[in-house]
């Protein structure tokens, strides 16, 4: 479902949304279905291994699929990835941080559920690219993979007998791909 009257970031912050969930593209709300339950398990997996690294590691900051981000400094877009990381570097202070995050992750995870049409995933992991984040993770429970896009390079896919890396966004992270899928 599109609604027709244009909105943005700061209406949303001031006013909050409709109820349900919403993302903006645009301009545009469009409502967003709740994940299936294998998707949500897989997500609150791949953000308790982040987490339990990150935390470690005194990398940055791990956030869930209810984190707002607004990528653009220059469109009137709001996005939640299932799992997001952001350097500490980039963590913005208070009480910036307690707004939606004006700043594309580091790494964005999508994690498909059945509810989503291929279109769209490849659509929102454009925009990601396209907004700046340096990783993206786009999960498939149902095929048991992880297609890993960095900037500027053809995706890889992974499988069940893969391993799953950080690349130099996330140091010494590595976690095999079943394990996300147990």
């Amino acid at each position: 479902m599109v609604t027709t009257k244009r909105t943005t970031v700061e209406e949303l912050e001031r006013d909050g949304g409709p109820d349900g969930l919403w993302e903006l593209i645009d301009g545009e709300l469009f409502e967003v279905t709740p994940a299936g339950g294998e998707a949500s398990s897989v997500g609150a997996m791949i953000g308790y291994f982040l987490t339990s690294h990150v935390r470690a590691n005194r990398l940055g900051q791990v956030y869930g699929a209810d984190g707002g981000f607004v990528p653009f400094p220059d469109r009137e877009t709001l996005c939640a990835p299932a799992v997001a990381f952001v350097r500490t570097e980039r963590v913005p202070p208070p009480p910036e941080h307690d707004r939606f995050l004006r700043l594309a992750p580091d790494l964005a995870v999508e994690v498909v559920s059945p509810y989503d049409r291929p279109g769209e995933v490849a659509a929102k992991a454009a925009m990601w690219l396209d907004a700046g984040v340096r990783l993206l993770w786009v999960v498939d429970p149902r095929a048991r993979t992880v297609a890993v896009h960095v900037p500027n390079q053809a995706a890889r896919v992974l499988g069940m007998g893969d391993d799953l890396d950080g690349g130099d966004v996330l140091p010494d992270f590595r976690v095999p791909v079943a394990e996300l899928f147990a």
